[in-house]
């Protein structure tokens, strides 16, 4: 086990912790100079001196199982299949007709190379630099009051380590049981793999179930949840009806996604705040503050293990 789980790590101003940090982007800048979205995110870290590199240490601890998945799949790609399909997916600006690719076993493991520590450092950036600072009785709710997560496109899990790695490193064990969504079955493989190496250690639970979400009447087949979050997930193909329901019934909402027209004039209709993080990721939010919360953890909370669907 890597150094760094399980306890809580250095300050920021820690010397050693630093000197991670720079090797770490000075190697991510050289893997990733073919993807430009990404290497830019790493530039624009390394320009304003990365504000959580602990949590951020944690993190690429988490993710050694989901790369032990990555490699296994990527060392039979003799053909180089799955950076051919990723470099196509890169030059196209509308991901959602690209779907059919995230069914390819290769791209699935790509995909996850470049973009798991990337996507879930765009977690962490929004929580720590701009939503707690500007709602400090937020952080007081993900640390007292969340069990129970949603979280839609899921993907290979990177928002499920980032906000481990969020609350881990300041010390909370309460028990976090994820309910995962995401069209694509295949994804499955990564979740296990995170789930059989840490859900003891961390104390949670992910339940996954392949669908599709996205209708009005998705909403009413949701389980309760104290978090819901949409990280990439393609929502401008999500019916706009959709979000002042989620709205209604979810204390805290988390969207990730790019300066879409169709995704600003859905969200922000319905209500959503929302910030600019990079050149070509916004965050759309809603909080409804500290009332007391509604969702009884009191049965899901002895589960273990990835199940093919949430409990009823």
């Amino acid at each position: 086990m890597s150094s760094g789980i399980g306890t809580i790590v250095p300050s920021n101003t820690d010397p050693e912790l630093e000197a991670w940090w720079e090797k770490f982007i000075a190697e991510k800048r050289k893997d990733d100079a073919q993807d430009e979205d990404i290497r830019q995110q790493w530039d624009n870290f390394a320009a304003r001196k990365l504000k959580f590199m602990r949590e951020f240490r944690i993190l690429t601890d988490l993710y050694e199982p989901t790369a032990k998945v990555v490699n296994s799949i990527l060392s039979n790609d003799y053909a180089h299949r799955g950076q051919k399909l990723y470099a196509e997916w890169c030059k196209v600006g509308k991901k959602e007709c690209l779907l059919a690719y995230y069914d390819t076993p290769v791209f699935r493991a790509i995909y996850t190379n470049y973009r798991f520590l990337s996507s879930a450092t765009s977690f962490l950036q929004a929580l720590v630099e701009r939503l707690i600072p500007e709602h400090p009785d937020l952080e007081t709710y993900l640390l007292q009051s969340v069990h129970r997560v949603i979280t839609v496109g899921v993907g290979p899990g990177s928002d499920i380590a980032a906000f481990l790695a969020y609350i881990r490193c300041r010390g909370v064990k309460n028990r976090l049981v994820y309910y995962a969504i995401d069209q694509s079955e295949g994804w499955s493989t990564f979740l296990s793999a995170f789930d059989r190496h840490w859900s003891m250690v961390h104390n949670f639970t992910i339940w996954f179930k392949p669908w599709r979400f996205g209708k009005r009447d998705d909403v009413a087949c949701l389980p309760d949840a104290d978090m819901l979050v949409f990280s990439f997930s393609n929502t401008t193909l999500m019916d706009k009806a959709i979000w002042p329901l989620l709205m209604e019934r979810y204390k805290f909402i988390l969207v990730l996604d790019g300066m879409k027209d169709r995704v600003v004039t859905n969200l922000g209709a319905a209500g959503f705040s929302d910030f600019r993080l990079s050149e070509k990721t916004t965050v759309y939010y809603h909080f409804s503050g500290l009332q007391e919360s509604q969702t009884d953890i009191s049965t899901e909370t002895t589960a273990e293990g990835v199940s093919t669907g949430p409990k009823e």
